[in-house]
C-alpha cells in the first residue's frame, strides 16, 4: 500500500483523485499586515470583505485584515463542494500552526464534503515563527516535528500528511535555514515528502535545494512552491525564467505551479512583485514537458485571502481543474499530461516513502 496520510486517516495512494497540492482552507496571514499608523487614514483596513470591496482588495490585497483571515468552517464547506463539483478529489492544506492552522476544522470539512484533506505541519517564515523556535535546537525542532507524525497534532490524533509549506523569504533567514535542516531531519525519518514556501519575489529554490539535498534529503521528495511567480519576475526574459524553473527539475525536485489565477501586483514593506498571467503559465508548462520534466509538476490555487474564494469573487479551488485546464489544452497539452499532473504525480510525491 502506497498510503497517504490524510486528516482522517490513512488512505492509499490510488484513492486521493485529482489533487491540488497547495491551498488553505482555513489561514491567519496577519504576519504580513502593517496596520495604519496613528492618525494615518485606515482606508479598508478594519472592513469587512464585500464585493464591493474588490477593487480595493486586488490593488492591495494586505491592506485588510479580514481579507487575510480564512476562518469559516461553512464558508469553507461551499467551497470545497465546488471542488467536488469539479472533479476534485482531495486538497493539501499546508497551513502551519505559525499561520492559523485548525486540524479539527480540516477534518470536519473532509467529514462533511467527502473530499480528503492533507494538514501540514512545521514553520512558515521567520516573522511569522513563535518566539520559541529561536530557543529551539535543530534536534529539538526535527523530534517536535516527528512527534506530530508519530503521535498526531495537540492531542486531536490527527496526524499530518506533508511537511510544509516550510517558509523562507529573501534572503532565507537564519532560523528559517534551521527550520529547513530540522524539517529534513524529519523527512529522512518519517519518510513524508517535504514542501517549501521559496518567496515570490526570488529565485532562491536552488538553494533551498542545496540545504535539503545537503542534508541528506531525496530531490523526488521535496517540493519548491510558488515557482511559477519567476515566469513574472522583471529582471529576466520569459524564457530565461523557464530556464531557471528546469533548473529545479534537473536536480531532481518536483515544482508547484501553484498560484493559477492569480495576476495580482503584489507589495509589502520590503518586496513588491507582479504575478504572470495564466497564459504564461501554461505556456511555461507546455516547454517543460517538451523538455521530458512532465512527472516533476502540480498544480493548485493557494488560496490564503477571502476575496480568492468563489463566495467573494475569485477563482477559489477549482479554478486548475476548469478554466486553467482548457488553457492548458488550448497551450498544446493533452488531456493525459493535464491528468498526470493532477493524479499521477500528486499520488507518487504524496505517498510516504517506504509505505
Amino acid at each position: 500500500m502506497a498510503e497517504v496520510m490524510t486528516v482522517l486517516g490513512p488512505i492509499d495512494a490510488s484513492e486521493l483523485g485529482k489533487t491540488i497540492s497547495h491551498e488553505h482552507l482555513f489561514i491567519d496571514l496577519s504576519c504580513y499586515l502593517q496596520p495604519p499608523a496613528a492618525g494615518e487614514d485606515p482606508g479598508t483596513y478594519y472592513d469587512p470583505v464585500t464585493i464591493e470591496a474588490l477593487y480595493h482588495l486586488r490593488r492591495d490585497p494586505y491592506g485588510n485584515r479580514d481579507n487575510c483571515i480564512l476562518d469559516d468552517v461553512d464558508l469553507a464547506v461551499r467551497e470545497v463542494e465546488l471542488f467536488k463539483k469539479a472533479g476534485g478529489g482531495t486538497i493539501v492544506d499546508v497551513t502551519l500552526v505559525d499561520i492559523g492552522r485548525n486540524v479539527t476544522a480540516l477534518a470536519e470539512v473532509s467529514r462533511r464534503t467527502g473530499v480528503h484533506v492533507l494538514a501540514g505541519l512545521g514553520h512558515y517564515i521567520h516573522s511569522s515563527h513563535p518566539a520559541y523556535v529561536e530557543g529551539m535546537s535543530e534536534q529539538q525542532l526535527a523530534a517536535s516535528f516527528l512527534k506530530e507524525i508519530n503521535d498526531g497534532i495537540d492531542g486531536t490524533g490527527i496526524k499530518p500528511g506533508i511537511i510544509g509549506e516550510i517558509g523562507t523569504y529573501d534572503p532565507i533567514h537564519p532560523r528559517e535555514k534551521k527550520v529547513l535542516r530540522a524539517a529534513a531531519r524529519a523527512q529522512m525519518e518519517s519518510g513524508l515528502p517535504i514542501t517549501v514556501h521559496v518567496h515570490s519575489p526570488a529565485r532562491r529554490g536552488n538553494e533551498v535545494l542545496d540545504i535539503l539535498i545537503g542534508e541528506g534529503v531525496a530531490p523526488e521528495k521535496i517540493v519548491l512552491d510558488h515557482i511559477d511567480v519567476s515566469l513574472a519576475h522583471l529582471d529576466i526574459e520569459f524564457a530565461e525564467a523557464v530556464d531557471y524553473v528546469a533548473s529545479l527539475l534537473d536536480r531532481g525536485a518536483n515544482v508547484e505551479f501553484d498560484l493559477c489565477g492569480n495576476s495580482s501586483y503584489f507589495m509589502t514593506s520590503d518586496h513588491q512583485w507582479w504575478m504572470p498571467s495564466d497564459r504564461e503559465r501554461a505556456k511555461a508548462l507546455a516547454l517543460l514537458c517538451k523538455r521530458g520534466f512532465g512527472g516533476q509538476l502540480m498544480l493548485s490555487q493557494d488560496v490564503g485571502h477571502k476575496h480568492y474564494l468563489q463566495s467573494f469573487g475569485g477563482w477559489g479551488y477549482s479554478h486548475v481543474l476548469t478554466d486553467f485546464s482548457h488553457y492548458m489544452r488550448q497551450a498544446g497539452l493533452d488531456q493525459v499530461t493535464i491528468d498526470r499532473f493532477f493524479i499521477d504525480n500528486p499520488a507518487r510525491i504524496l505517498a510516504r516513502a517506504g509505505s
